[in-house]
């Protein structure tokens, strides 16, 4: 039987997407510690913080089993080259002696000699001599002419070629699925993309509004609050909540933004992350200062303390709160916290 069977060992092909693919499982696995270990999951994208251990944990887990692929690739290719040292000997014989009794003996004392020889080589080649020689050593007349000659043409050429197609695996190398996989890698190594959050969609964030009043709020003696900017958000959307708070004294942090053609008016905002910076909020509240504002800068990290109102907003269902300072001592400059967007 021909069976010729070309699945054997792995080829230099596979080897090489097996390297490639270790090398990139590397560099993705250290590119999410080296993400944690910066801290630009927070800076960079934003990421909320009970998701920054996961992060790391995957970069952990990846960089394990890359090794281990490595390890098991090492063995593979060591028992490749033991077996190619090897020489194949695949062909085996098969010798059918097939000296079957011929079933008639004559009793003329006919001899009956069959040799079968059977030569079975994997070479698909068959020889089947069948030779049968009958020395009738007395004379007879049969009224026949016996004729034994058993055409027995055994060609067992079913051609049996197993070519196994569905077998062979094709290990082709594809440069380009590593190419895709590496960008985040190679934005890891060139630090993009830049620090904080999404500037144009936060100036589009930050535009001004014109408010229907300016008029400063009726002070509420000895109430004095600390806030959020998540709280703000909310009482200024609640009307209840706007009687309730307005005229206290509240203390508020976030960053600073002058408003254009204004010189004692700023906003301060913070930016909520419920998840990651592409589902962020932008959180404002507008301050007016007692005098001209010098030496605050876009993205600085201050304190305030004033009397809070809510205004309607020109031309919409909304409102903001305002925040009035009664001196300049109620504005100072604080030092950026490691999380600016934590506990909004």
């Amino acid at each position: 039987m021909a069976h010729e069977h070309s699945h054997g060992e792995p080829d230099n092909t596979y080897f090489l997407d097996q390297l490639c693919t270790i090398a990139v499982g590397g560099l993705l696995g250290f590119t999410a510690i080296g993400l944690y270990s910066k801290g630009w999951l927070q800076t960079k994208f934003g990421l909320i913080d009970r998701f920054h251990i996961p992060v790391l944990a995957a970069g952990i887990a990846l960089i394990v089993m890359v090794a281990l692929r490595a390890l098991a690739v090492w063995k593979m290719a060591g028992q490749t080259r033991m077996t190619k040292a090897e020489p194949m000997a695949t062909g085996h014989e098969h010798s059918h002696a097939h000296d079957a009794a011929c079933d008639q003996h004559h009793e003329h004392g006919e001899k009956c000699e069959e040799s079968h020889g059977h030569e079975h080589s994997h070479g698909h080649e068959h020889s089947h001599g069948h030779e049968h020689s009958h020395a009738a050593k007395h004379e007879h007349a049969h009224g026949h002419e016996h004729s034994h000659a058993a055409k027995n043409e055994h060609s067992h050429a079913a051609d049996h070629a197993h070519s196994h197609e569905d077998d062979a695996h094709d290990h082709g190398w594809a440069p380009w699925r590593y190419a895709i996989l590496i960008i985040p890698a190679v934005l890891f190594f060139l630090e993009l993309p830049a620090d904080g959050y999404n500037l144009t969609r936060l100036n589009d964030d930050l535009q001004d509004v014109d408010l229907e009043s300016s008029d400063s709020p009726v002070a509420k003696k000895n109430k004095k609050v600390n806030l959020r900017f998540s709280q703000l958000s909310v009482f200024a959307s609640r009307e209840k909540s706007r009687k309730a708070y307005e005229g206290l004294t509240v203390t508020l942090e976030g960053h600073f933004k002058m408003i254009p053609n204004k010189d004692k008016e700023f906003q301060l905002f913070r930016v909520m992350n419920n998840c990651c910076g592409s589902d962020s909020i932008t959180l404002k509240s507008r301050i007016v200062a007692p005098d001209a504002l010098v030496g605050y800068a876009y993205m600085d990290w201050v304190r305030i303390e004033g009397e809070i109102s809510f205004q309607k907003v020109a031309g919409r269902d909304e409102w903001m709160p305002v925040i009035h300072l009664q001196s300049m001592d109620n504005l100072t400059k604080e030092k950026v916290p490691s999380n600016p967007n934590k506990d909004v």
